[in-house]
């Protein structure tokens, strides 16, 4: 851990917590009007560093606030923000929304595409070296694509589906600024008239209370018994064992799973062998793309330096939403 820039005590205190690029260390030395200190593991987080510390960035642990009595602002690097809720309530907290919405937006569509050309199941059979015509092969064109959750990842999927010819549908906590390639957006309280029409259900919901076991065994029956459901928002917006359930059954064309309960999920698990699930470990987002990177340090800096500056920052998180 080590300080850098005007090392006047009086300047506001920033901790830049976890691995940054050499570029990013470096434009975070040179902000005006300011010291920073870095901490790359919550080991390298002194005393004496935490009592001073008025800006936090990146993922602060639960037991800090307590030692940090001038905090005054956190900046995530995450779009995620619902856990955070141990923070003083004059502690204003900013997340990094709209940061990854188009990389998951393609994650999202990847899998699609793979789940309608059933392409694990073509994979296996190149594995055991077995030439076998599958049937039961989906377009994109002309499905019926439902979004639940209509921020900056489901809108960028919505746009990307339908560029390809899909007929794109929304959920929405309120109905506002409808996109005009969306033909038709509801509240989660005329979800259930449109779930029988549509041929794909995308999830990309916040891990909130309010959308916690929102795809239960009832809601997916209502599905078709060929549409497929892929979740990259949150594992518990739909119940596991019902899922397992469904599809053991014959219900569900596929089921791709970016995020799930439990996570990890552990070795034996029965998620792991149960037909046409198809699991990536939570990596649609994450800095596992440079850019996502890159782009998230841009809202980053921006909000630092209009906290520094005396000006509110953006994409202020809303406590009891949870985003």
């Amino acid at each position: 851990m080590g300080e850098s820039g005007n090392t006047n005590n009086r300047l506001p205190l920033i901790m830049v917590a976890g691995h940054h690029t050499e570029e990013a260390i470096e434009r975070f030395k040179n902000l005006p009007g300011c010291r920073v200190v870095f901490a790359e593991k919550k080991t390298d987080m002194r005393p004496e560093d935490l009592a001073e510390t008025e800006i936090f960035v990146g993922i602060i642990p639960k037991d800090l606030p307590p030692q940090m009595p001038k905090l005054r602002f956190v900046q995530l690097l995450s779009a995620g923000a619902n856990t955070f809720e141990f923070l003083p309530e004059q502690v204003v907290l900013a997340n990094a929304y709209g940061a990854y919405g188009d990389a998951i937006a393609e994650h999202l569509l990847t899998t699609t595409m793979m789940a309608l050309k059933r392409m694990p199941e073509y994979l296996k059979g190149q594995d055991g070296q077995v030439w076998q015509l599958l049937n039961d092969i989906g377009r994109i064109e002309g499905s019926k694509v439902l979004s639940v959750g209509m921020g900056a990842i489901g809108t960028a999927y919505l746009k990307k589906v339908t560029a390809l010819g899909a007929i794109g549908y929304g959920v929405r906590r309120t109905i506002h600024d409808q996109p005009d390639f969306v033909e038709k957006l509801v509240t989660p309280d005329g979800m259930d008239e449109l779930l029988p029409e549509m041929d794909i259900v995308a999830l990309s919901l916040p891990g909130t209370a309010a959308v916690k076991d929102m795809f239960d065994e009832r809601r997916l029956r209502l599905m078709k018994k060929n549409a497929i459901i892929l979740n990259v928002g949150r594992g518990n917006s739909i119940v596991t064992d019902d899922l397992i359930k469904v599809i053991n059954e014959g219900h569900l064309k596929a089921a791709c799973l970016d995020v799930m309960v439990p996570e990890p999920l552990p070795e034996g698990h029965p998620l792991w062998t149960t037909p046409r699930v198809y699991i990536t470990p939570h990596i649609s987002g994450g800095f596992r793309a440079g850019v996502n990177y890159d782009r998230v340090m841009e809202r980053v800096f921006s909000n630092v330096e209009l906290v520094l500056e005396g000006k509110p920052p953006v994409h202020i998180v809303d406590r009891e939403l949870g985003y």
